[in-house]
């Protein structure tokens, strides 16, 4: 069953990037070790090291904070290590000693690549998921920019990124439960000093993995740039808005809107006030209920910076990391504190008067589901070589389906099948008239639009296919734009996969 359109976009990652910088110490540490795990809290990974190098070796709360730093430096053998010292065990009330279990458990088959150049080390759970690694540091380096430049962070090296292959090992590596990632559909997490990513091949079309990345990233940009003190929703917003910022807009960046979905969330008493996320959105109770939270916080922190200028972000983070409260931070760097924000914000979407989106209030029929097991038999008509008997189940085919991408792809594949290639593009339609993205559908329609001549257009038609669906032999063995990382391993791993066809599963 395909997510929620907005969920596509918006279920991407999402549990906060650090922790409680004190949560396990014992009562009373010392200064020099509430400073020392201040310092990991804020990514400041390196002074920790410098800082530890001296400390007393005999004193527990440094052996905890020795375990914590490996575990953001990717040693999780060396954290399982430490934490095998019974003292330090003893100030493990949070857990960690068993992240680092699963980390280690996890990684222990991994496969590492190291970009010099740019410094990225990136662990494969699965060998054939090294073929992204090009496309990886592609994304790593424009959004390091483009965050730099929006957020003024510094970004401490190298950035460190695990793609594992299922929710099983993005739970072990990360401490989130297994029951809310796929409750939330949660597709990546930055936490402990790293991005911990899951394959695009373990969902069937993909995901906007990408982005993704760059969401994830910019928690770990956040929590840098403000010593690990942002609120989650201030973590969440500023990486809703950041996920798309360091590439070119696309079609789906902003439907439905985020205004739409927080008009939804209100309809359906949903939404929530900003100090009642809990610990991650990550960890609400449904697909639904982060969706909404998602839109709250992207839709708020896209008022913020209009209204008061990207300055102020900067400022805000910079604020929190000398040790003001989100109210001080605020008010300095904005002029007035969150209650004050929070109230000019909903008067705003009070006077836009946005509407739920339509999409997302499709209710299930009896004559919705006859359709949807049209569309099914179709698939299996295609499947056995019977396009135009397929053709007849899809033309019964009406309504919302209409804006599903996939129903749109599939009778596109049935009108080339028999010879019909102009009609096969007007079917496919243009990125506004379907929801949400879909990999198949930009891999046929770049096929088509170059076949028709237009070789532009297709290019960009694969780089989006690509985007969302890396793995799909269409996109993946297509000539993407000559400046764009080679195709050619992509290709590669696409065939290797062997996916069997629309209709032959």
């Amino acid at each position: 069953m395909k997510p929620k359109p907005f969920i596509v976009l918006a279920a991407l990652a999402l549990a906060s990037a650090g922790g409680m910088a004190h949560d396990a110490m014992a009562d009373g540490p010392s200064a020099e070790a509430i400073n020392v795990a201040d310092l990991i809290a804020g990514l400041d990974l390196d002074q920790a090291q410098k800082a530890l190098a001296s400390a007393d070796p005999a004193d527990p709360s440094f052996g905890y904070a020795r375990a914590r730093l490996a575990l953001y430096q990717g040693d999780c053998d060396g954290a399982v290590v430490a934490f095998a010292d019974p003292r330090v065990a003893k100030l493990d009330d949070s857990g960690l000693a068993d992240i680092a279990r699963g980390c280690a458990r996890v990684v222990a088959a991994t496969f590492l690549e190291r970009d010099t150049a740019d410094d990225v080390v990136i662990r494969y759970q699965d060998e054939a998921d090294r073929a992204l690694g090009p496309l990886l540091v592609d994304t790593v380096k424009k959004a390091r920019e483009t965050l730099t430049r929006d957020l003024g962070v510094d970004w401490p090296k190298p950035t460190r990124i695990v793609v594992v292959r299922d929710l099983v090992a993005l739970s072990a590596m990360t401490g989130l439960p297994y029951q809310s990632a796929a409750t939330t559909g949660t597709v990546g997490i930055a936490k402990w000093g790293r991005v911990t990513l899951l394959s695009p091949r373990a969902h069937a079309h993909g995901y906007a993995w990408r982005d993704t990345l760059a969401h994830e990233l910019t928690h770990l940009a956040v929590t840098h740039a403000s010593g690990d003190r942002a609120p989650l929703w201030l973590q969440e917003g500023v990486a809703k808005r950041e996920e798309v910022r360091w590439r070119t807009a696309s079609p789906f960046d902003d439907r439905p809107t985020p205004d739409s979905v927080v008009a939804l969330g209100i309809q359906k008493h949903l939404d929530l006030p900003f100090d009642k996320f809990g610990p991650s959105i990550a960890m609400l109770p449904s697909a639904d209920a982060a969706m909404v939270a998602f839109a709250e916080v992207t839709s708020f922190i896209r008022y913020f910076a209009a209204s008061a200028g990207d300055g102020a972000l900067r400022d805000l983070l910079k604020q929190l990391r000398v040790g003001h409260s989100i109210d001080e931070a605020l008010k300095t760097a904005s002029g007035a504190d969150l209650g004050g924000w929070e109230a000019r914000w909903r008067a705003h979407l009070a006077a836009e008067k946005a509407s739920p989106p339509p999409s997302l209030l499709v209710e299930e029929t009896p004559e919705l589901r006859n359709m949807r097991e049209r569309v099914r038999l179709a698939e299996l008509l295609l499947g056995r070589g019977h396009p135009d008997e397929a053709l007849t189940e899809l033309d019964a085919v009406a309504g919302p389906l209409l804006e599903d991408p996939s129903v749109r792809y599939l009778k596109s594949r049935l009108l080339e099948a028999v010879s019909r290639p102009a009609d096969a593009q007007r079917v496919l339609g243009e990125a506004g008239e379907v929801m949400p993205s879909y990999g198949p559908w930009w891999a046929i329609r770049g096929r088509l639009v170059r076949a028709a001549g237009d070789g532009a257009t297709a290019t960009a038609d694969f780089v989006e296919a690509v985007s969302q669906d890396p793995l799909d032999v269409e996109p993946a063995c297509e000539t993407l734009d000559p400046k764009a990382p080679s195709p050619s391993i992509l290709c590669d791993a696409a065939r290797a996969r062997d996916v069997p066809d629309v209709g032959r599963e």
